[in-house]
């Protein structure tokens, strides 16, 4: 029976746009609580797991969250929502030295 050594349930990452950069201090000032920002999904919903000694590749086209998800398994970006449990070192490589296109790149 192999361990997981990562398990990721339901992870969800939203970064907040805005479009222009006063919209942010107007948001966080404002009293009546108005949005002057929109949503955009990074990822959404994600789940899967990694058993130890497992090599896994991401592969999707630019703007998938190919770069998001592995910011967030590494511990360099936190996720909105979902659940994310990391046994063990992680070892994440993006290299230049993979195949890369204008439709697809693989990390």
């Amino acid at each position: 029976m192999s361990k997981i050594a990562i398990s990721v349930r339901n992870l969800t990452k939203i970064y907040k746009l805005y479009d222009r950069p006063i919209d942010r201090l107007k948001e966080t000032l404002s009293i009546t609580k108005k949005k002057y920002h929109r949503e955009h999904y990074a990822l959404r919903d994600i789940s899967f797991d990694v058993k130890e000694g497992e090599s896994v590749g991401i592969i999707g086209t630019n703007g998938s969250g190919k770069s998001t998800i592995l910011k967030i398994i590494t511990g360099v970006l936190n996720q909105t929502s979902g659940e994310l449990e990391v046994k063990g070192k992680i070892s994440a490589r993006s290299e230049e030295r993979f195949s890369r296109n204008a439709e697809t790149d693989i990390v």
